[in-house]
């Protein structure tokens, strides 16, 4: 064998080995007071790489995705957090979202159960839902703190949500609060596009 191949052979073991690593190594988002781990896989997402028509007041403080499930160059499987001031008790508002996504959004219930989040108290909804004609089914993850709620979506074509839970189930139980506001440049941009 001639040594430019034994070399090429080399390099191509060890970029297949640097793949399998970052597959296997979930990535840590830690910005705007929040952190969570995420699959190595996924991306951290600016606002042009997903397509959210919002018209919540919550902003959107953190957004990851899978670039691996993206349809018409828009992420279908991701997750987003938002942030607002609280008004009223967890169950109050997880009661009056419910109300909100079943009329504007025509979501279907399907669960709601109570969990502990990093120690903190907090609702776990899954509800179906259409969006831009995807079919969803969509977990979100409501928990309050020093008189802020943060709101978790963890969404996936109905079809796929069920391999994401793993994925999924990481998010949420990561997540953590750390009052620390490193970045507020997406902050700034997610509220100017709302």
């Amino acid at each position: 064998m001639k040594w430019y191949t034994v070399l090429f052979l080399i390099v191509l073991v060890v970029l297949s080995s640097l793949s399998v690593y970052k597959a296997l190594t979930p990535q840590t988002y830690s910005d705007n007071g929040v952190s969570f781990n995420y699959p190595g896989t996924w991306n951290q997402l600016s606002a042009k790489d997903w397509n959210i028509n919002s018209t919540s007041s919550s902003p959107t403080i953190a957004v990851v995705g899978d670039s691996n499930n993206a349809q018409n160059s828009s992420y279908v499987t991701m997750v987003t957090v938002q942030k607002t001031n609280q008004s009223g008790t967890l169950d109050e508002i997880v009661a009056a979202s419910k109300a909100d996504l079943q009329k504007d959004k025509k979501a279907v219930m399907i669960s709601d159960k109570n969990i502990t989040v990093n120690g903190v108290k907090a609702h776990d909804v899954l509800y179906n839902v259409t969006m831009g004609g995807v079919k969803k089914e969509v977990r979100l993850v409501v928990l309050a703190k020093n008189n802020t709620v943060y709101s978790l979506t963890l969404s996936a074509p109905d079809s796929e949500f069920a391999n994401q839970k793993e994925n999924f189930d990481m998010v949420v139980k990561s997540f953590n609060i750390t009052g620390k506001q490193e970045n507020n440049s997406l902050n700034d941009l997610f509220n100017n596009l709302i």
